[in-house]
């Protein structure tokens, strides 16, 4: 097996790794990127619409905060928020003097990239700059298991390319590999994006937290045979949202806020799936809206659903698309993981963002919290001296399996439909035992999967066995709270329940099991 050695490695070149890697590289380390993709494709960032909420002209830091615990719903962990205020405005101050084309907005900063991967300006920023500082970057990896022991971080990757499987020693990691949106059959994510990263961080001894709330979008293209496409409240609030029969949805179930998408995104989202699940698709009929309207979205996403979907021709067809995990890995301020030389950022971590994530928060947290992690990941390499150990990697090595390399396909279209129906918007006991069954099943089928095979479908194996336990992780937290609160709805546990739950489910592995406690908030 070859080995290769850096200070530091991150894990990740969305936003969160891309900073980290300027921040540890910024403090003398030799850095290297390890990523499934290369120049940050397949990442959120790219995808995302390139907005960064912070306090900036019209906007105070006392209202950015009130609107982040507003959205978390008293879960949020005060001491990350206070770091996301207070880091906020020089992190978006700092991007724009490294080039980024962009303009601000009410105190948001919007990148200006091309639609609809706005994101795509943000990640040619960040890589030219960590380019200039000399961080060094390896694609074409899909990351197996993470081996922590004495001070030293190993990582057991597989080169699809090659097909091969290579190491990379470090005295410091930062993980940014992003969430897990592509679980669910609906998904506005990258299709790779399947949480591996929360299940790596486990299985090294990180502890995750919050992993039940998930994020939805309310509106996204439900067309059959066409790709999803989030439509944004700019051009959804103007138009009619209506049943087959032709009910009004809000006035149906007295959904007062507006734009509803915006201020009751968790109830419209439960809304459009009570009637989906009833047998009735649901429309957004846009053709009321005037061409100056249009031409009012500045984002270019007007010009897409007129081109693309046709949508001044005939009403859209739309349903929810999973979007954000706002729990993960357990850091600090300074994004350590309570495991010596291991670091986090970005939406593999958890307790920023309580029960649901504010607008704009995700790419702001990216830069700060990245930032953070690489410079606390530089000064512990700097600080220690471990042994290389020639063990690590042969003890982490995953079984090769003892069946075929067939059948990944369909055991990765059956998890997300479990995941879409299980533990999705509208979440039962009944459904989430049924589905910890089910995907219990799946991830022991995947772990028997061989890896014997083709480059590319040992890829696909790694990616399902990792996907299948953060999968159980989720479904599992959802079962253990039993009330609604942010992200998060159970119809049998309809109200929020401060009494018994305002708190936090943390799990690790105690003699490799899942040990859940709850931790008041």
């Amino acid at each position: 097996m070859e080995r290769f050695s850096s200070d530091v490695i991150i894990i990740g070149c969305g936003a969160a790794g891309l900073r980290a890697a300027i921040g540890a590289a910024e403090g003398g380390q030799s850095v290297c990127v390890l990523s499934k993709a290369s120049h940050g494709l397949g990442t959120c960032t790219v995808m995302s619409r390139g907005h960064f909420a912070g306090a900036r002209t019209g906007w105070t830091a006392e209202q950015h905060r009130e609107s982040t615990l507003r959205a978390g719903k008293g879960l949020n962990r005060n001491e990350l928020v206070d770091t996301l205020i207070q880091d906020a405005p020089e992190r978006l101050d700092e991007i724009i003097r490294w080039g980024l084309q962009g303009v601000f907005k009410s105190g948001q900063l919007y990148a200006m990239g091309p639609p609809p991967v706005w994101g795509r300006e943000i990640v040619r920023c960040l890589f030219e700059k960590a380019a200039s500082v000399g961080v060094q970057f390896r694609s074409g990896l899909t990351m197996a298991r993470i081996g922590v022991r004495e001070g030293a971080v190993e990582v057991l990757c597989y080169a699809v390319e090659r097909g091969e499987w290579v190491g990379f020693f470090s005295r410091a990691l930062v993980l940014a590999t992003g969430g897990a949106g592509a679980l669910y059959l609906r998904h506005d994510n990258p299709q790779r994006m399947l949480g591996e990263g929360y299940a790596l961080a486990l299985e090294a001894g990180a502890t995750l937290r919050d992993m039940e709330f998930f994020q939805f979008l309310p509106l996204a293209t439900a067309e059959p045979g066409r790709p999803q496409f989030p439509i944004p409240s700019t051009i959804a609030s103007r138009g009619r949202l209506m049943n087959a029969r032709g009910e009004e949805i809000l006035e149906k179930y007295g959904i007062l806020e507006r734009p509803a998408d915006v201020h009751a995104r968790d109830r419209l989202s439960q809304a459009l799936m009570y009637e989906i699940r009833n047998g009735d698709p649901v429309f957004l009929d846009l053709s009321g809206i005037s061409e100056q309207e249009w031409m009012a979205d500045t984002l270019g996403s007007g010009t897409i659903l007129l081109n693309r979907f046709r949508a001044k021709e005939a009403p859209l067809r739309v349903a929810p698309t999973a979007h954000f995990c706002t729990g993960g890995v357990c850091i600090d301020p300074k994004g350590w993981t309570r495991v010596p030389g291991l670091y986090a950022a970005g939406e593999v971590t958890g307790g920023l963002h309580g029960a649901n994530r504010m607008a704009g928060n995700a790419l702001t947290e990216a830069l700060v919290f990245g930032a953070r992690a690489g410079k606390a990941a530089s000064l512990w390499a700097h600080q220690i001296s471990p042994e290389r150990s020639k063990k690590v990697l042969e003890e982490i090595m995953p079984s090769l399996g003892t069946g075929t390399g067939r059948g990944c396909a369909g055991l990765k279209k059956r998890l997300r439909k479990i995941l879409w129906e299980s533990g999705g918007i509208l979440k039962s006991k009944e459904g989430l035992l049924q589905g910890i069954k089910t995907t219990s099943q799946i991830r022991d089928e995947a772990q028997h999967l061989s890896l014997k095979t083709a480059p590319s479908e040992v890829q696909n194996i790694i990616e399902l066995q990792l996907g299948s336990k953060t999968a159980i992780l989720i479904l599992q937290a959802a079962l253990r709270r039993e009330e609604s609160r942010g992200a998060h709805f159970r119809e049998d546990f309809p109200a929020e329940n401060d009494h018994d739950w305002c708190g936090h489910l943390e799990v690790s592995l105690v003699q490799d099991q899942p040990a859940w406690s709850f931790i008041e908030a």
